[in-house]
């Protein structure tokens, strides 16, 4: 095996999703990865993505790129899920393990093709799920399986409450609290139930309309969906618009011992399991903020990296560690397949008005069948 292990390539589009939360520069510094093309159509876009990784050569069509450079690592970074799935298959054709931003797809048929694509010739697929990266988040797992929090009862998580509330941020910051609630379980939800929400009132076929940044089709803007977990735990999703200023985005772990809260790097523990100001002065209680250490720095970093950058490329550095072990990547495609299947499934059990079991049994988008 030569020194240089992959050919590795980053698929953007500059005004159509860009080029991610800094995923561009992904793949830098990591032994045996070789940065050899990048695609835009956008000429400017191209030409600083260029820059930005180091790759020698850059392209307006991303398929053309894939068929001359053939790379054997490919990152997907358009945000606008539209463009994932041909490109994905395109990617798995030439033999090459993905990186994507999330969400992964806009339909589980969708999702389903695009890893039965990789499946079948044995490709790794990893997704920008990188809350599991976090030290915080990682802190919070270990208190969590120590039994810090006692037995697990209820799994909280909240939308950021901003403009995009409802239909939009369950699709777009969704996702990463719905990862979470399966990597701290490591298990699966087995049900689903919901209400969305339009103006006040329960949202109907009339209200469906396409979200913006190409995510497929949404509504409402409200929403709260309550989830079945293995063991007796229920997980619970609300998200409304708002003005952003509430710190409510993140999970929360709540026990018959205590509470664990994750707020991005941040991890906070309560030592009893109800929390409020008139319980934490009869019981002597309070909130007490985990040490952390701060997210390590990767060697080979390049000057005026991303903010991400860290994270992302810890997921790619255990993509290739899975590749190389033959096992699912930390932050794998069929993970964030599963928190599509959590998203989609808030709209059958509203248009259904019924409790729907998980995985989903009709892989089109709920919001088509109404």
């Amino acid at each position: 095996m030569s020194a240089t292990e992959y050919r590795a390539a980053v698929i953007g589009h500059t005004g159509r999703g860009n080029f991610g939360h800094g995923i561009i520069t992904a793949f830098l510094g990591i032994p045996g990865v070789e940065m050899v093309a990048v695609s835009d159509p956008d000429p400017a876009g191209r030409a600083e993505a260029a820059a930005q990784s180091g790759a020698p050569r850059a392209y307006a069509d991303p398929y053309e790129m894939l068929e001359k450079e053939r790379p054997n690592l490919v990152a997907i970074a358009t945000r606008q899920p539209d463009q994932h799935h041909d490109l994905f298959l395109a990617a798995a054709e030439v033999g090459a393990h993905i990186f994507s931003e999330k969400p992964l797809a806009r339909t589980l048929d969708e999702a389903d093709r695009m890893l039965a694509a990789t499946d079948s010739r044995g490709l790794k697929v990893a997704v920008a799920h990188v809350w599991r990266t976090y030290p915080g988040v990682q802190r919070a797992r270990e208190l969590f399986a120590e039994g810090a929090i006692g037995q697990l009862r209820l799994m909280r998580s909240y939308g950021v409450m901003d403009h995009r509330g409802g239909g939009q941020c369950l699709m777009v910051l969704g996702t990463h609290t719905f990862d979470l609630m399966r990597y701290m379980t490591g298990t699966d939800p087995q049900w689903c139930q919901a209400r969305v929400v339009q103006d006040g009132r329960d949202a109907t076929a009339a209200d469906v309309r396409p979200g913006d940044e190409e995510i497929g089709l949404i509504t409402g803007d409200g929403l709260w969906a309550a989830y079945g977990f293995p063991n007796g735990v229920t997980a619970t999703y609300e998200t409304y618009v708002g003005d952003g200023t509430a710190p409510t985005y993140g999970l929360e772990l709540h026990g018959s011992d205590g509470i664990l809260v994750m707020r991005s790097d941040a991890c906070y523990r309560h030592r009893r399991p109800y929390a409020g100001p008139v319980v934490d002065a009869a019981l002597g209680t309070g909130w007490e903020k985990i040490a952390c250490p701060p997210v390590p720095a990767p060697p080979g970093a390049p000057e005026n990296a991303p903010q991400q950058h860290p994270l992302n490329n810890l997921v790619v550095t255990d993509l290739l560690a899975a590749a190389a072990e033959d096992r699912e990547p930390l932050c794998s495609g069929h993970g964030a397949r599963w928190s599509l299947e959590m998203i989609l499934s808030v709209y059958e059990a509203h248009r259904t008005g019924e409790r729907v079991p998980l995985p989903l049994a009709d892989r089109t988008h709920p919001l088509t069948r109404w």
